[in-house]
């Protein structure tokens, strides 16, 4: 784990339009409610004056969208990486220790992978649900642990 890296957020997309006709799972687009909830995050993000060092993100159009909505400061700076589109636990972790050590990270991905990473990381032995647009505001901690500083879902 990087020692200089404080504090670890996790957020998962908004809520996305079910797949319709031959339309690929990376292509869906947000529904009505993820827009207004993304939009709701910005907000929240503004207000309590959260910013981050470093933002990373899966490249699908949902999370894409999120980003634009709830971060457009961070749009054009934001690393879109492949790896990152439905990523499971293991290659969250993977990712995280080769990030470089700086401030605040922002991962924008999947459930169940988010979820199974944050639980992982806090020690949850249970899943606890991270709904769509949830975020998950952890401090990282020595061996590979962190704990919840807060949490936000619409």
């Amino acid at each position: 784990m990087n020692s200089d890296m404080h504090e670890l957020v996790l957020l998962r997309h908004a809520e996305a339009r079910a797949p319709h006709g031959k339309q690929d799972d990376f292509d869906r687009v947000l529904s009505a409610r993820g827009q207004a909830d993304a939009g709701r995050l910005g907000v929240w993000l503004k207000q309590q004056n959260l910013r981050f060092d470093q933002v990373y993100a899966s490249p699908s159009v949902r999370t894409r969208s999120t980003l634009a909505s709830a971060l457009p400061d961070h749009v054009l700076d934001a690393h879109l990486l492949p790896q990152l589109y439905l990523a499971d636990r293991e290659v969250l972790q993977t990712l995280l220790e080769q990030i470089p050590p700086r401030g605040r990270v922002l991962l924008l991905g999947h459930n169940p992978g988010m979820e199974q990473f944050a639980g992982a990381l806090c020690g949850w032995l249970a899943p606890r649900a991270l709904p769509t647009c949830g975020l998950l505001r952890l401090r990282l901690e020595a061996a590979g642990k962190a704990s919840l500083i807060e949490s936000w879902q619409p």
